[in-house]
């Protein structure tokens, strides 16, 4: 039995090149950033890795760069691993991509 919590971030989590590594190795991250940039009409993953950090820290780049930060991490756990959580937290802004990965799966479980 595992005891596993994922705890979704919120705004001022947020780092220049965050998930860069996890990209480099899953395409998943990629993937949830791209459809995230098709949404905004901007290269939200361009801004994520590359910058600049005022630019990432601004709130209409910050949240959807949260949100699909969070959305990104659970595809790529979900795709490679059998193992859910026992519990979800959030930390402010991180209710959203708790409810984008929580309800879904709470429907396929039920």
């Amino acid at each position: 039995m595992y005891n596993l919590a994922f705890v979704f971030p919120g705004q001022g989590s947020q780092s220049l090149g965050m998930l860069s590594d996890l990209a480099a190795t899953y395409d998943e991250v990629r993937q949830t950033f791209e459809r995230a940039s098709d949404a905004l009409g901007k290269d939200l993953w361009s801004i994520v890795a590359q910058g600049p950090e005022e630019d990432l820290n601004q709130t209409q780049n910050t949240q959807p760069a949260m949100l699909a930060a969070g959305v990104a991490v659970w595809e790529v756990w979900c795709k490679h691993s059998t193992i859910r959580p026992d519990w979800m937290a959030v930390i402010v802004l991180g209710n959203i991509p708790h409810w984008f990965v929580q309800v879904p799966y709470l429907l396929k479980t039920v």
